[in-house]
């Protein structure tokens, strides 16, 4: 059975349980701490040559190259741009037959579970490199990118939904080999065809060097085993921030006001007598009385009725409560990395040992590589 949870990273495994038990420990370990802000830059290296892929190898009109790279940071699978082995949505198609990405600009930062959107410039030869930073966070550690190979009927170099956290920690630096896929929206098999829509829409697949099966096919080489890797993707972790909460515990107020004092003459002695074992039980524990005379005042015994005499109510703690949280205020930045705050207040507050007021203020994240310029990165 293959997991193919990355398209072009395939993981096999023997039996089903395996696969169950795989996921189970995905979900349970892989997840990192969502105060972080990370910021990575991603590398984009081609290796269109003509030594590597001769058959039909396009000199001019235009000649080999890529097209600007997109991506996304997002939170799961359902936000990517494509999907292997399912149909190309709309906007994919688009994108694939020619370059355009309005359609995928849609979706738009903030929505959809899509943290940050960026971009790359265009390679215009065969074999070359470009780059990109962007933002993840714990909630939002995945990333898609698609890049059209140009020219060519809907063919694309991609990465579907890669996590960036792995095992609880951020990856430091790794380079995954890419290789052609084909959208399944035009029929066409060379890098020059004329436009040829499939319809229906064929699934998304990856272009091997016996598939298509096709001698006309310029991806097509039935003497080798499999083909030379065309693209790769560099990932390395730039910069890491840590989010700061700010937290307000109030002091918890033990004073007991002088109202609450009554005649001890007016309870029975049963009463006054668990008040006292209680009052122990906050302090130092329980206290075992070996008769009622060992805790009742003298003045009481003696029955002499001394209206000056008072004894302190002892009453229970009181926990602190707070009320909803408030709206978010806008991001303090219009550029790079900036956090939005929200507040709430102290309805009740503690008493007596009561439990401490939660946080009445939070902060997040906010903010997009997309409208800095490129010196905003460079510290």
């Amino acid at each position: 059975m293959k997991c193919s949870s990355f398209p072009g990273l395939l993981v096999t495994f023997s039996f089903v349980s395996s696969f169950f038990l795989f996921i189970t420990i995905v979900c349970s370990v892989n997840s990192c701490k969502d105060d972080r802000l990370i910021v990575y830059r991603v590398v984009l290296n081609t290796f269109w040559s003509r030594q590597r892929f001769p058959k039909h190898y396009p000199e001019w009109r235009p000649p080999a190259s890529f097209s600007r790279l997109i991506g996304r940071s997002h939170a799961s699978p359902l936000q990517n741009f494509y999907e292997l082995d399912k149909v190309a949505s709309e906007g994919m198609k688009i994108f694939a037959e020619t370059g355009a990405s309005d359609v995928l600009d849609e979706l738009s930062q903030g929505e959809g579970g899509i943290f940050d959107e960026f971009n790359a410039p265009p390679i215009p030869q065969g074999v070359g490199r470009t780059e990109a930073e962007f933002f993840v966070d714990g909630n939002h550690s995945r990333v898609s990118l698609i890049s059209r190979i140009v020219p060519s009927p809907d063919w694309f170099v991609g990465l579907s939904s890669f996590n960036l956290c792995s095992n609880g920690r951020w990856i430091d630096n790794v380079t995954l080999e890419e290789y052609p896929f084909d959208a399944g929206t035009d029929n066409g098999f060379t890098f020059t065809s004329p436009n040829w829509p499939t319809e229906p829409r064929s699934k998304i697949s990856r272009l091997t060097s016996k598939q298509p099966n096709h001698p006309a096919s310029s991806f097509y080489y039935p003497e080798r085993e499999v083909l030379p890797p065309i693209a790769s993707f560099q990932f390395l972790k730039v910069k890491e921030y840590e989010l700061s909460q700010v937290f307000h515990h109030p002091e918890p107020e033990t004073v007991i006001s002088s109202n609450d004092v009554i005649d001890p003459e007016s309870r029975p002695i049963e009463s006054n007598l668990k008040s006292a074992t209680a009052a122990s039980s906050v302090s130092n524990g329980p206290i075992a009385f070996n008769s009622v005379s060992e805790y009742l005042p003298d003045k009481i015994l003696s029955k002499k009725k001394d209206k000056k005499h008072k004894l302190k109510k002892f009453r229970p703690p009181r926990d602190c409560r707070v009320s909803e949280w408030g709206p978010w205020s806008p991001c303090s930045k219009s550029c790079g990395i900036g956090e939005m705050i929200r507040t709430r207040t102290v309805i009740v507050h503690p008493r007596r040992g009561g439990r401490p007021c939660l946080p009445l203020k939070d902060a997040t994240f906010c903010g997009s590589a997309r409208s800095c310029g490129r010196s905003y990165f460079n510290w």
